[in-house]
Order: C-alpha cells, then sequence, then structure tokens
C-alpha cells in the first residue's frame, strides 16, 4: 500500500510539474507579443528625421528568440511608409551598420551607453527593458507596473538621437522624462 501511495505521489509531482512548464512559456510568450506589437506600434509615433532610405531596420541586440518571432509575424508584409521592414539580431554593437529601432536585451544592457554614443544623431530608437535606463539615455524603455506591460518615454533622448516624437505617444507612456 505505501509503494501505491508514493507513486501516486510520484506521478502527481511530475505530472504537475509538465503541466506548469507550459503555462510559464505561454506567459513569456504573451510578453513578447505585446512588447513586439508596442515596438511596430511606435514606427507610428516617431518620425525618423535621417533614416527615410533603403530598408526600416529593426535590430534586436542580444538573444530574445521569442521576442524575435514575434516581431517576424507583427512585420510581417508591413512597411513605415515607403520602406519595407527588416529584422536583424546581432550580439555587439560592432555588427551593427544602420538600424532605425535598436532593442536591447536586459542581458546586454551594459552596451547602453556603446550604442547612444555610435548612433547619437543618426535617427535610432533605443528601446531598453531594464529599471532606471530610461534616465540614462534610452529613448524607451519597457517596465511593468500593477501586472501590466508599459514604458518609459525619455524625449530628450528622441531629440538627442534625431527623432521628431509624436503627440499622441506621451498620452500611452506610463511616465515621461523631459
Amino acid at each position: 500500500m505505501r509503494k501505491l501511495i508514493f507513486l501516486f505521489i510520484a506521478f502527481f509531482t511530475l505530472s504537475a510539474d509538465v503541466v506548469e512548464r507550459p503555462v510559464l512559456q505561454q506567459k513569456d510568450d504573451t510578453q513578447s507579443k505585446i512588447k513586439a506589437v508596442y515596438i511596430y506600434g511606435f514606427t507610428k509615433y516617431f518620425e525618423w528625421t535621417n533614416n527615410k532610405e533603403g530598408n526600416f531596420t529593426i535590430t534586436v541586440l542580444g538573444e530574445n528568440t521569442n521576442l524575435l518571432n514575434e516581431l517576424g509575424n507583427t512585420v510581417k508584409n508591413k512597411s513605415v511608409g515607403a520602406q519595407k521592414i527588416d529584422l536583424k539580431n546581432q550580439q555587439t554593437i560592432g555588427e551593427i551598420d544602420q538600424t532605425s529601432i535598436l532593442y536591447i536585451t536586459p542581458d546586454k544592457s551594459y552596451l547602453l551607453s556603446e550604442a547612444l554614443s555610435k548612433f547619437k544623431g543618426k535617427s535610432v530608437l533605443i528601446i531598453t527593458e531594464k529599471q532606471g535606463l530610461a534616465k540614462v539615455g534610452a529613448t524607451i524603455n519597457f517596465i511593468v507596473e500593477e501586472n501590466k506591460q508599459k514604458f518609459e518615454l525619455n524625449k530628450l533622448a528622441a531629440t538627442r538621437a534625431g527623432l521628431n516624437v509624436g503627440s499622441g505617444i506621451e498620452k500611452l507612456a506610463a511616465s515621461v522624462i523631459n
């Protein structure tokens, strides 16, 4: 009888673990979907003054497979004005020649100052998602407030980057840094 109870408990514990994993993965996928929609949506609220020729490139700096997949699905067959959207994944700033949007993953946040130097005045929207990075130069910084995905907007960083900020985005931002 003890063996039967032990097997039942072991089976229940293992099956509960198997059930829990997809739920956690689903949460990650949902966050990636939300971020992908936001990133594409930002193309409607900013004007890239120095970047109107060739493709409109969105670069993810670092590893985030879920976000890359969701961005690919979100921007498929879409454009920004007359520019076709091109999606890239790079691991270093040096690999990036030209981009319109640079999303820096949390594990590559230490590269923000290098990105700011390289792309100053070149109409690159820099997006991060680590606490405090909007205050030190990222134009957009993803945050979570009250279990909801939101973002901070740094208008001064946008101006330094050579971007014109549309008025409607301020209403969507959780906070605005002038």
